[in-house]
């Protein structure tokens, strides 16, 4: 089994390293173009974080998998920002160099490199914030242990509705799985600890939406420059109104899950021992 597991984690990297280097060779060729050498590095990003997800993890999605074995709306989001940002970068770059014919690069100039706006970077901090406090948060509730009747409750009605039960893992107050190949999507949007994993977490649902709409604006935004121009100086700004409302739903997310873990580890620390 082990050798086997190797031999596809060897097909894995170099189809990856395969397409890495196709993907360099059709930017170079195409370097006057910087909208489909966006699309070619987000794909080739994609790609590179699926193939480490299965190497590492044993399961294309395992970038986004945290260590309860579930998948973590905070990872999400940091992947889907960072992809759509140092892409479009990176591809700014090469169509700066190409269209100064690399003057930039043998005067060290500051041009090839498009300006970032500071909304972006705020945005990028939410992220950043979110994913460093999320597992700080989720650590307050390690004391509380659900109780056998509870248990069984409970994992009877995930089973009912489709999971593995030997993928279960009942071992503290916070839903978890055994492996990181069970980890589902819905993961996003439903509660955390065990008693309102089945159930959905509007705070989460929020946040995705949220999320969700502001990619797709920016990505937007993004097209229409990179469709438009030949020279880039700066990438595009966010409204203040949209980068607000993240801001708003960061610390939904953030205080929703601070109160949560706190009643459960004050429901722990109030449970009288048997």
């Amino acid at each position: 089994m082990a050798t086997t597991q190797t031999k596809w984690r060897d097909a894995y990297s170099l189809i990856a390293a395969l397409a890495f280097l196709a993907a360099l060779y059709f930017i170079y060729k195409n370097s006057d173009n910087a909208l489909q050498n966006w699309y070619w590095l987000m794909g080739l990003f994609v790609l590179m974080l699926a193939v480490i997800g299965k190497v590492i993890c044993g399961t294309f999605k395992g970038v986004f998998v945290d260590e309860r074995n579930v998948m973590s709306l905070s990872r999400v989001q940091m992947v889907a920002w960072s992809i759509l940002v140092l892409t479009a970068v990176l591809a700014l770059v090469v169509q700066n160099i190409q269209a100064s014919s690399g003057a930039c690069l043998a005067e060290a100039s500051q041009t090839c490199v498009p300006d970032i706006p500071q909304q972006l970077w705020l945005l990028m901090g939410f992220s950043t914030a979110t994913l460093v406090a999320s597992p700080v948060l989720l650590s307050n509730s390690g004391a509380a242990l659900p109780d056998e009747n509870k248990t069984l409750q409970l994992s009877g009605s995930l089973v009912g509705q489709g999971y593995d039960k030997d993928a279960q893992d009942f071992s503290g107050p916070l839903y978890r799985n055994k492996r990181p190949e069970d980890a589902r999507w819905s993961d996003l949007i439903t509660g955390e600890q065990f008693t309102n994993c089945l159930h959905l977490d509007l705070p989460r649902l929020q946040m995705c939406f949220f999320t969700l709409v502001a990619l797709l604006t920016y990505g937007v935004l993004l097209h229409g420059e990179m469709f438009a121009a030949t020279r880039y100086g700066s990438l595009p700004e966010l409204s203040n109104g949209l980068l607000a409302i993240i801001a708003i739903s960061h610390s939904g997310y953030l205080v929703s899950k601070a109160s949560q873990n706190s009643t459960t580890s004050t429901r722990a620390a109030t449970t009288p021992s048997p």
